[in-house]
């Protein structure tokens, strides 16, 4: 669990004091999550972030008709930080819901602790930093696909590019996620197929 973990660290900074390590493993909390499970309710604020050790998530917001859609997953290798932005860094109630599509393990950080690393910490200040523009950026080209594309070209490029999001994720909530009904779904991947 804490190899995955050291492994993005090091990806994203060039090195890990293992004073900070040792402050990394003693400051976690390891939980586990069930499927369908809410791990960050709508309402919340949060004073977390998780790193997925095993499983993968979706995060959801509720429609103005209440309908609650897909809007993003995290997943063990991809995506594997999670917490609602709006509440995390501004402090406010998330209009997020994140829950588990299927059993999962994660590692909790208080936000305080995260925040003391940064500040303490040239590597980890580096990883933080590195990690969210990466993680921004990908999500923005995904978001930038997916309004400039159809929905079929849209699916193909996820299909490509992030096989683990249509490999892990029901039918219909890859339908919320391309903006389309889950009929309709269907259809495009049998016209993808063809």
């Amino acid at each position: 669990m804490y190899n995955k973990l050291k492994e993005k660290l090091e990806k994203r900074s060039q090195f890990i004091e293992e004073d900070l390590w040792q402050a990394i493993k003693t400051n976690s909390e390891r939980i586990t999550v069930k499927k369908n499970e809410v791990l960050i309710p709508i309402g919340s604020r949060q004073k977390y972030v998780y790193f997925i050790a095993s499983g993968s998530f979706i995060a959801s917001i509720v429609t103005a008709n209440g309908d609650k859609r897909a809007i993003w997953f995290h997943f063990d290798e991809l995506f594997s930080i999670v917490t609602c932005p709006d509440s995390y860094f501004l402090n406010e109630a998330t209009k997020y819901e994140v829950s588990a599509i299927e059993d999962a393990t994660l590692l909790r950080f208080q936000k305080e602790m995260v925040d003391n690393w940064v500040l303490a910490y040239q590597s980890f200040n580096q990883f933080y930093i590195n990690d969210i523009i990466a993680e921004f950026m990908i999500m923005n080209e995904i978001r930038a696909i997916q309004l400039s594309h159809t929905p079929l070209q849209f699916l193909s490029y996820i299909r490509k590019n992030y096989p683990t999001i249509i490999d892990s994720v029901s039918s219909k909530n890859l339908a919320h996620f391309l903006g389309v009904s889950p009929e309709w779904y269907s259809k495009l991947k049998k016209k993808e197929s063809s």
